[in-house]
């Protein structure tokens, strides 16, 4: 295999702390490695500990790579998923929608206006406050559950399944 990988381990502390690895081919990221880290830094002997598991998570996936070859390519090359199909795994969601994609549709249903309405509050708020970006917010009616999250900058309806607890659905899709 003839081929020069980029290989990038780095920990993000905010908003929730986590070991993210990228792996970038021919100036394209082809594969992430995401964990969270739980453990707080609280002083030199937990950084060391954090340290650690930083290049931990860099060494196995570069293990990995070197094992794999040319099968690596193949399956990170066909693991490309989108924002909708991320969101459509979150345990719970029947369907997700692209909100922007609806309204631009003829005869859009009143709800995608509503939530291209409180996406736009959420932006608002977002700019006005030291809050940091809002990111998800839940709608119940008597239409059902829902989900309005965002996702790579655009809103999605998440519509949940009439059993899903809205609870558990918004702690996981709020790690999306």
């Amino acid at each position: 295999m003839n081929k020069n990988f980029i290989l990038q381990t780095e920990f993000i502390a905010k908003p929730r702390s986590r070991i993210v690895t990228s792996v970038a081919l021919d100036g394209q990221i082809i594969h992430k490695v995401e964990r969270t880290y739980d453990s707080q830094i609280e002083n030199d002997e937990d950084l060391r500990l954090a340290e650690a598991a930083v290049a931990t998570q860099h060494q196995n996936l570069a293990k990995k790579m070197q094992t794999s070859g040319a099968d690596f390519i193949k399956q990170t090359r066909s693991i490309k998923i989108s924002a909708i199909d991320r969101l459509a795994l979150v345990p719970g969601v029947s369907s997700v929608t692209d909100v922007e994609e609806k309204l631009n549709s003829p005869n859009a249903h009143a709800i995608y206006a509503q939530s291209k309405y409180i996406s736009d509050i959420a932006d608002a708020v977002t700019l006005s406050t030291k809050m940091g970006p809002l990111k998800i917010a839940a709608m119940i009616s008597d239409q059902g559950k829902f989900i309005l999250a965002k996702s790579e900058g655009k809103p999605f309806i998440l519509t949940l399944k009439p059993d899903a607890d809205i609870r558990m659905v918004l702690s996981e899709a709020i790690k999306e």
